[in-house]
């Protein structure tokens, strides 16, 4: 047995050791003062132990030095590139990475996840980047180089160490599978991954085309007209002066603003794009959020006897086949009309021209739905340099470092900028004089240090009010009131609590379509309209928060 003992080579076994079992003490150590629980604390430590320890035997039984090093130099990058995303995670946000921002990873695409992360970088992340890059600088010291490569060269084919790491490897994959799946993060890609798969070819299968067979229309109005439904980008109420916003951000809109109906209490369903507007624009709501027999907003107006347009200033697809890009899908028209990224100058006056071209067709019933840009972060790329017109710290303003005062700048000429577009495509519509409205929501708002001092941009994990609470403003045409009488009574619903879930109500309700799922009380616009709870996350109340 002392022969057999001195084969093992305890120093070789040290050596591998110490470099896979590197980041799992990173994790021990930075996950003391992140992870908000001690259980949930000591389950990851339990977790990414034993799939170190997974990780650790099967380098074990390799009897090949070469593929042993090379192999052990992948799984301990592996493993630190884990820890970095659970620890920057948890720093962050203060939960474990979760499927719905995996869903936003896989839909986005790479410059605006840059982008998107760039704004949470700090000491921490650079500190513990650094950290976990010490056993790769190391390496290069020429001593423990040394030290690595004739430790690595010693015998590991003692027969009892290679069954024991055998065993250990089904052990540890069991134990993770039964009582860790949701603390790896393998798993959870994967998993999350496959079921964003099927959610992507179940909305392509019901809501990429031009009818559902779910809906019947009843009822709609045959007479001449022309609808625009405008759906902004990252847009939130805090920073319009129609909301209060201390800015003059909607100089052109306020001129009008007897004209309009600002409904003063709307949120989103979501903060990201991709959950938000599956559910604003089709009937998936919290309680059904992926409808296995869903129809859309565009698939309605199509069976009501309109001509649908889908006019996009964003990008249709990134990774994956965009949720908006699969919805448009369904009108008789699409046009996009940017093919670049984030990172670069995408103006929405953009689309004004094609705008005139749709509205000079020769089609008597029109529904356009218009996807801006609006003002999606790289915020200085969303307008001219003639709209670069607030400068310094504003009143009031909450957070005065330099980012902040920067960042505040450009996101509030991007909604100047905004307004212009909005009241635009108004004045456009008004021109025709016919039976007409123009709708306009965000899908979701950005908060710009507006709560937090470290925040600049969107995530659910915060859900900071900001972020949620969102303009959605409505202009209707003389000839429009003249036809809707209630329309001008419907005013007073402007001052009541609305989730944007319900969308597809309110829009069959405006656009006088009535069809056999249409619920009354969940249509804004409807006299017999109800609140109801405002249901986020995961069951959370919003207004109870």
């Amino acid at each position: 047995m002392m022969l057999n003992l001195k084969k093992i080579h305890l120093k070789s076994i040290f050596t591998i050791g110490l470099f896979v079992f590197y980041p799992f003490l990173v994790l021990f150590i930075f996950g003391w003062f992140v992870i908000p629980y001690a259980k949930e604390y000591l389950k990851e430590i339990i977790a990414f132990g034993l799939l170190s320890l997974v990780f650790f035997n099967c380098i074990l039984i390799i009897p090949k030095v070469k593929i042993r090093k090379w192999l052990l130099l992948l799984f301990t990058i592996v493993l630190s590139v884990l820890i970095f995303i659970k620890i920057s995670f948890y720093h962050h946000y203060g939960v474990k990475i979760s499927a719905s921002a995996l869903f936003v990873i896989f839909e986005t695409n790479a410059v605006e996840a840059t982008d998107f992360l760039s704004n949470y970088v700090n000491y921490f992340t650079i500190v513990l980047l650094l950290l976990l890059l010490n056993p790769y600088l190391l390496y290069f010291v020429k001593s423990i180089r040394v030290f690595f490569q004739k430790s690595l060269q010693e015998n590991l084919s003692f027969s009892i160490l290679k069954i024991v790491a055998l065993l250990l490897i089904p052990i540890s994959l069991y134990l993770i599978h039964l009582k860790f799946q949701d603390k790896n993060i393998v798993l959870t890609s994967y998993y999350t991954y496959e079921d964003f798969l099927s959610t992507k070819k179940l909305l392509k299968k019901n809501i990429a085309q031009k009818h559902s067979k779910i809906i019947k229309v009843d009822s709609f109005n045959k007479s001449p007209q022309i609808h625009v439904v405008i759906i902004g980008e990252s847009t939130s109420k805090w920073h319009m002066q129609l909301y209060g916003y201390s800015r003059e951000t909607n100089p052109l809109l306020t001129e009008i603003e007897d004209e309009l109906i600002v409904f003063k209490d709307v949120i989103t369903p979501h903060v990201h794009t991709i959950n938000a507007l599956e559910k604003i624009l089709t009937l998936s709501n919290f309680n059904d959020p992926n409808k296995k027999e869903n129809a859309s907003v565009v698939q309605l107006s199509n069976q009501a006897g309109y001509t649908t347009y889908w006019l996009s200033n964003q990008r249709p697809v990134g990774l994956h086949e965009s949720t908006a890009s699969l919805i448009s899908g369904g009108a008789d028209f699409k046009y996009f009309l940017s093919s670049n990224d984030y990172m670069f100058n995408i103006y929405d006056e953009n689309i004004l021209p094609k705008l005139d071209d749709i509205i000079l067709e020769k089609k008597e019933k029109k529904i356009i739905f218009i996807h801006l840009i609006g003002t999606h972060s790289g915020y200085d790329n969303r307008y001219p340099e003639s709209y670069s017109y607030f400068n310094g710290v504003r009143e009031n303003q909450k957070f005065t470092h330099e980012k902040a005062i920067s960042l505040t700048n450009e996101y509030d000429n991007s909604v100047r900028y905004n307004d212009f577009i909005v009241r635009e495509i108004i004045e456009k519509i008004r021109k025709t004089n016919t039976n007409s409205y123009v709708m306009y929501f965000s899908d979701h708002g950005d908060d710009i240090f507006d709560v937090y001092n470290d925040i600049a941009g969107h995530n659910e994990y915060h859900g900071t009010s900001p972020m949620y609470e969102i303009p959605f403003i409505v202009w209707a045409s003389e000839s429009y009131k003249n036809n809707h009488p209630k329309f001008e009574f419907l005013k007073k619903n402007r001052f009541k609590k609305y989730n944007l879930e319900h969308f597809i109500h309110s829009f069959s309700e405006i656009s006088d379509i009535k069809f056999n799922l249409f619920q009354p009380t969940n249509s804004i616009f409807n006299s017999h309209f109800k609140e109801t709870k405002r249901i986020i996350k995961n069951g959370e109340d919003y207004d109870a928060r």
